[in-house]
């Protein structure tokens, strides 16, 4: 299979986002080209498959930036409707990117289209190639679009998303998310017909494939390191974290005496302005710059635990976040302060139950949440979950349903097929 893929973030960029497309593109079973940007602000530190571009046929394509620049570019975020927001900033690259993949493609005629999703530029590209090419067209969304709860936009703007999204959901023969709740979300307004063409791919993760493989996990002694690895930024705050330690030490200091927390990343320097953090005696909790990626996986698998912060949610969260399915592959026990929906019930999965989860609404069920987890700590009741589950998130497993997912949109494309079952093998993926 020959696959043209459309990903703007692409190693070495250190994105989420780069990150998890490298990571099934590495390990499909396909002739990939990928089209990607080229971003000096991300570039350098994803150290991941040192042979990915031998592997995968590079397209790069640097990107001119935004219409305006500096002052005037700020101003135009604020005052200007749908500058910057439909869908983002990224429509200069884009219509750079078109000749180029027109060329390529007409070199090297693939079977099918992939495009991943953010940003969603990419799928906008994919549809004018397929418009272009008539061929068949697999659309991967990491994040909803039009319904994304964590953007807030202006009606007009929501409109003309709205209608973009529409556009590519029409035209795609197959569309994957990478929840069931965002499944959900993005499908439920659209005619049940749809649907068929509709699936769900987890994000996935990958301990090895490094020049120099990860040590094996460094045992230690009474000190229990929790880490949390990424940033922290806007409404994913580490406060509620803060606050129920600061109550912990308060009433019963001693339940803390062999817990350290370190948070792996950005904060937000407004963020740690906390009378709570302030309160905490020294090196409970302390923060640490980003590093490399192998260093990251590293820190993860040498942790006692990992903790998930999640930003509130009014409804049940859609969203899985790709660091939690790392943690699972780090095989550590996973803490999670971090709204009902798809990520608590992952956590659920893993840890054996909902104890490990806790709202970042409500402090006090953090608190105890803390609690009863170092505790289990402390006692070593607290042990990696299921290995199948742990196996099914893997690369080559996710990577092998995309395959599968990707076959089905060629048949969808070339022939009115029945809506795509599934093997027993993708089943238990979606699960």
């Amino acid at each position: 299979m020959k696959l043209f893929a459309i990903g703007y973030y692409a190693p070495p960029q250190l994105t989420p986002q780069a990150i998890q497309v490298a990571r099934l593109l590495y390990h499909l079973d396909a002739e990939v080209t990928l089209l990607h940007g080229r971003d000096a602000q991300f570039a350098g530190t994803y150290d991941q498959y040192p042979d990915f571009f031998a592997r995968i046929d590079p397209l790069a394509v640097p990107n001119p930036g935004p219409p305006l620049r500096g002052m005037a570019h700020r101003a135009a975020l604020r005052a200007l409707p749908l500058y910057g927001a439909c869908p983002d900033l990224f429509g200069a690259w884009r219509r750079c990117a078109r000749g180029p993949a027109l060329n390529r493609i007409a070199r090297n005629r693939p079977d099918a289209l992939l495009s991943f999703g953010m940003p969603m530029t990419d799928h906008l590209l994919a549809l004018e190639l397929k418009a272009r090419t008539g061929l068949p067209w697999l659309a991967h969304f990491s994040d909803p679009w039009a319904g994304n709860p964590f953007h807030q936009t202006s009606w007009l703007e929501h409109q003309v998303n709205a209608a973009m999204e529409r556009r590519v959901i029409v035209r795609a023969d197959g569309v994957l998310f990478t929840s069931r709740g965002t499944l959900e979300l993005v499908m439920d307004k659209y005619p049940v017909a749809w649907r068929r063409k509709a699936a769900v791919l987890p994000h996935a993760w990958d301990m090895d494939n490094f020049a120099f493989p990860l040590a094996p996990r460094r045992i230690r002694g009474p000190l229990k390191i929790i880490r949390h690895i990424g940033a922290c930024y806007g409404a994913r705050s580490p406060a509620p974290l803060f606050d129920a330690l600061a109550r912990i030490h308060a009433t019963s200091p001693q339940l803390l005496a062999n817990a350290a927390f370190e948070l792996v990343g950005h904060v937000s320097p407004a963020l740690l302005e906390s009378a709570s953090l302030r309160a905490l005696p020294p090196g409970l909790v302390t923060v640490r710059a980003q590093v490399g990626y192998r260093a990251a996986l590293q820190l993860a698998r040498d942790s006692d635990a990992l903790l998930v912060i999640d930003a509130p949610s009014a409804a049940a969260s859609v969203f899985l976040p790709s660091k939690l399915v790392e943690y699972i592959g780090a095989g550590r026990p996973v803490w999670g302060i971090t709204p009902p929906g798809t990520s608590a019930d992952l956590i659920a999965q893993w840890g054996g139950g909902a104890r490990l989860c806790a709202s970042p609404t409500d402090v006090d069920a953090v608190a105890r949440m803390l609690v009863a987890a170092l505790a289990a700590l402390d006692a070593d009741a607290l042990h990696p979950g299921p290995a199948q589950l742990r196996q099914r998130l893997a690369a080559p497993c996710v990577a092998q349903v995309l395959r599968l997912r990707a076959e089905h949109a060629i048949a969808r494309a070339t022939a009115s097929t029945p809506a795509f079952a599934g093997t027993a093998h993708e089943t238990a993926v979606r699960r």
